[in-house]
């Protein structure tokens, strides 16, 4: 499949199966997030997988916590996320395998750390769908590692002096996969000259 079709068709999945993702496809999403752009050549983010799933429903319940719930709109009907179902409890729904990203604690107060960490997940979304793992990019990082026992984990996994950016849900859809949504028109401009 060519990227630009991958691209246009991979969607959010927060409906997944309990099957797990097999260790070569995650070492695989993995290797995909470290070959992304980054900035000035540092390759400065880790990325951690983790495919143990009551960690995963224990961070991600922190993570959902996070959130304000009170948006003035619906995210996605199909695909429900914590803004539409407020009985779901945890901000990766169920995944059976989460990546994390984090960049070092100077580079997560500017600009070009935090879209490398985004980069990182862009690329690993992408690999995923050719795969055939779905996914789905949550962000609330740093405010569900604020919590005291959070901070243990990054301890744990031997990432101190680094803040963690973005998550990425992986596991296998429950259900259809989503068709692709009409895109909303005037978003595409071009400036310059003929």
């Amino acid at each position: 499949m060519e990227l630009l079709e991958m691209m246009m068709r991979r969607r959010s999945i927060r409906k997944y199966q309990s099957t797990k993702v097999e260790r070569e496809k995650l070492n695989k999403i993995q290797t995909a997030g470290l070959y992304a752009p980054n900035p000035g050549g540092r390759q400065g983010a880790r990325i951690i997988m983790l495919d143990d799933a009551a960690l995963i429903d224990r961070i991600g319940v922190v993570n959902a916590d996070c959130e304000n719930r009170n948006w003035d709109r619906g995210v996605s009907a199909e695909q429900p996320s914590i803004i539409d179902d407020r009985t779901i409890r945890s901000g990766f729904y169920s995944c059976p395998a989460l990546g994390i990203v984090f960049v070092p604690e100077a580079a997560c107060r500017t600009v070009n750390g935090i879209g490398s960490a985004f980069v990182c997940a862009e690329n690993m979304v992408l690999e995923a769908y050719e795969l055939g793992v779905a996914s789905c990019i949550v962000g609330r990082a740093e405010a569900t590692f604020i919590h005291p026992k959070m901070r243990t984990l990054i301890r744990q996994w031997g990432l101190e002096g680094y803040e963690p950016v973005v998550f990425i849900c992986l596991g296998y859809v429950d259900g259809p996969y989503p068709e692709v949504k009409p895109r909303e028109p005037g978003r595409a401009l071009f400036a310059g000259g003929a």
